[in-house]
């Protein structure tokens, strides 16, 4: 491998030059290590991602619940509940018993709220990062 890395490093160069060039003319990239959304977002080369959020009802308020850690889980485990049984609910895979499961996590988890609901939000990974961001919110129940 290492006789190679000599030319990996220069191929590498020469195909980010010419994305950045192409780019530059309002094409897409061609070599996608070219961009740094490889690393921060690797969804990035995906024309849109959808991701399912939880928001609380309290006293007739519609908050989004945002992940922190909590006692019981942590930031990243709250997002891969969500979004599997989220999945699950929005496809009727044993919806009744999922939106019970979900509503338990979301009850340990945010006790604060009197009602839950379920949204799927639709976006453009290319957009992470721009001033704007367009996010298409879609109620899938209320739990």
């Amino acid at each position: 491998m290492k006789k190679y890395t000599r030319y990996l490093f220069f191929f590498s160069l020469i195909m980010s030059l010419t994305s950045l060039a192409i780019k530059e003319k309002g094409y897409n990239e061609i070599y996608p290590f070219a961009s740094w959304k490889l690393f921060t977002v690797p969804s990035g080369g995906e024309a849109s991602g959808e991701r399912y959020k939880l928001y609380g009802i309290n006293h007739g308020d519609t908050i989004r619940i945002l992940n922190t850690p909590v006692k019981s889980y942590e930031a990243n485990d709250e997002e891969f509940i969500v979004n599997t049984y989220g999945g699950k609910i929005d496809h009727n895979e044993d919806k009744k018993g999922n939106m019970k499961k979900l509503l338990i996590f979301a009850k340990d988890t945010r006790p604060e709220f009197q009602e839950y609901l379920l949204y799927k939000e639709t976006y453009s990974p290319r957009e992470i990062g721009e001033k704007k961001m367009k996010i298409d919110k879609k109620i899938i129940t209320r739990l």
